[in-house]
């Protein structure tokens, strides 16, 4: 992480718990978007990697790639979670996706509504228990959501032909929304999050978002990683969780 960088924590913050989101450009230089495509091509196949003729999706990247895991605690990435939730804040989970034309694929609207941990350990407020690649996902209690950040990395520009993230802002602040999600629609203006190569879109898991199919050629690769500030209840645990180790 050689580029300089520096955020307006307390502008951040107050951008994101109005909105539920935030755009940054120039987060990452060239060089440090270029070694982290290569360290996901390094990626050897297996039930975590789905492929067609190019990588597209990736789970558990912070078990399975170092150089993902580095990146989840270094300042310059990190900061945008603790801009949100406070110095003690930690990576609990990473995912890689990519639009390319033959595997190609659109998001309606929705709420992100898993979590991952290590074990299934039945308690009240999580539901909807199933394993992706080996973790235990649960749906938790939407206050649990709502202490959490997503930090997605982009590895190549995401204009508005290649499937960009699309919000719709201040949703985050209402729990559930499933059966208000077209009332929502009908009312607040959606957001396009165009963003560089090298930047950063935050995101709350709960905030409404949606996107559509790439129609450019190119790759949207993108290094989804979530923060979370706190232990889960009652003997259950995050599947990772990691921070800076102490000098």
């Amino acid at each position: 992480m050689n580029a300089p960088f520096h955020i307006d924590a307390a502008g951040l913050r107050a951008a994101f718990e109005r909105d539920g989101y935030s755009v940054h450009n120039a987060v990452l230089a060239a060089s440090e978007v270029d070694s982290l495509r290569q360290a996901i091509d390094a990626i050897p196949l297996g039930q975590k990697v789905r492929r067609k003729k190019g990588v597209y999706g990736i789970r558990n990247l912070l078990e399975i790639c170092s150089a993902v895991a580095a990146l989840s605690t270094h300042e310059k990435v990190r900061s945008f979670a603790t801009s949100v939730l406070g110095e003690h804040a930690f990576a609990v989970r990473a995912i890689f996706f990519d639009k390319v034309p033959d595997a190609n694929w659109s998001l309606f609207w929705h709420q992100d509504n898993v979590i991952a941990v290590k074990r299934r350990l039945e308690e009240p407020g999580f539901v909807g228990w199933s394993q992706k690649s080996g973790v235990w996902q649960v749906q938790p209690p939407a206050e649990i959501l709502a202490r959490m950040v997503a930090v997605r990395v982009h590895l190549d520009d995401c204009g508005a032909t290649n499937g960009p993230l699309r919000v719709l802002p201040g949703s985050h602040r209402f729990g559930w929304l499933d059966d208000q999600i077209n009332e929502w629609k009908s009312r607040i203006k959606q957001v396009t999050c165009e963003v560089s190569c090298g930047g950063i879109v935050t995101m709350c898991p709960l905030v409404l978002h949606a996107s559509g199919a790439s129609t450019s050629v190119g790759h949207r690769r993108v290094i989804h990683i979530e923060y979370a500030d706190d232990d889960l209840p009652n003997g259950l645990e995050w599947n990772s969780k990691l921070s800076p180790v102490a000098p």
